[in-house]
């Protein structure tokens, strides 16, 4: 049946069975069609079924504000044992900044374009599990209290980025691409001969960090995770519950250097170049005004911002 909710700001569908023994989940995707993500539904919804639970299938919207306000409604409206997320690196950014107050344990099934996240998250599982694999892993596996990054007021699960990184993706914007990782390091080339570097301007305790501050920039990255880019091994030293963002800073360097930089990204042998600066910190703020911010994938706004990590604050599965 469909379940409409208060005020039309979800959307979503459901069973009633009224034999069920084993809690009501909430299914959290968003609406855009996709064939994975249309086989991980179903095989998630026969598991609910089979094991007689409820569900409510909530879809997000494009703006991150509406599914926050509808999510905090629907949370208010009815009571959930679980969440499952369905989708990619976006889908995963809405959930965390609309679910991170709930403390439910959230199962994930990557289904999106880039999937950044997952590389890092379940590592070799991804090549190996089935179906009944992902699906088994979502409903039942153990939560984990991983740590998230906030910049500014929003939340993020993955990596944070200012300078180029955010420009990048202010000129991508929203559009979806059949070949991701192709798609990104051809626009990441294309962008690197406008992308002007700026002074970045630190403030925080990092004093390795702090060392760099004022020289002209080429991008920063805070990193929960060790991916982004639809597979760049951006951060290889950031783990998701240690209670720190890892950092990258590349300062300007010449062209060639850059290419270079980026032909390496791939494998993580990026942080043995000149200029490229690596560690950890707790909180940092990047003061240098007008500079592109993105967070897992998303444009957020722009500098001045303050970045830092929340330890242990969102519950999510992992593989046993």
């Amino acid at each position: 049946m469909t379940i409409h909710a208060h005020g039309g700001d979800a959307r979503a569908q459901g069973n009633t069975n009224e034999l069920a023994t084993s809690g009501r989940a909430l299914i959290f995707l968003n609406p855009l069609p996709n064939r994975r993500k249309a086989k991980l539904l179903a095989a998630l919804e026969h598991a609910l079924v089979q094991e007689g639970s409820t569900w409510h299938r909530f879809e997000t919207f494009a703006q991150l504000e509406r599914t926050v306000a509808a999510v905090e409604t629907l949370l208010q409206q009815e009571t959930f044992d679980r969440v499952v997320v369905l989708g990619g690196d976006g889908t995963l950014h809405q959930a965390v900044n609309a679910l991170v107050a709930s403390r439910l344990p959230v199962g994930y099934l990557p289904c999106g374009t880039g999937n950044d996240f997952a590389r890092g998250w379940f590592s070799a599982f991804t090549s190996t599990a089935t179906l009944t694999d992902w699906v088994e892993q979502a409903l039942h596996g153990t939560p984990h209290a991983i740590d998230l990054g906030q910049v500014g007021s929003r939340y993020f699960a993955n990596v944070a980025g200012v300078g180029f990184d955010g420009d990048l993706v202010r000129r991508m914007g929203v559009k979806k691409f059949l070949w991701p990782r192709f798609s990104y390091l051809w626009s990441a080339c294309l962008s690197l001969l406008r992308y002007r570097e700026q002074p970045l301007a630190l403030r925080g305790t990092q004093q390795k960090l702090l060392a760099v501050s004022q020289r002209p920039t080429f991008m920063l990255i805070a990193a929960n995770n060790q991916f982004f880019g639809a597979g760049m091994h951006i951060a290889p030293h950031a783990l998701v519950d240690d209670g720190y963002l890892a950092y990258c800073l590349v300062e300007k360097m010449p062209l060639w250097r850059k290419l270079l930089a980026l032909q390496k990204l791939y494998r993580g042998a990026h942080v043995n170049l000149h200029k490229v600066h690596t560690g950890q910190f707790s909180a940092l703020e990047i003061t240098t005004p007008n500079l592109p911010v993105e967070a897992d994938g998303e444009l957020i706004g722009m500098t001045p911002v303050r970045i830092r990590t929340i330890p242990a604050a969102f519950l999510l599965r992992a593989v046993d």
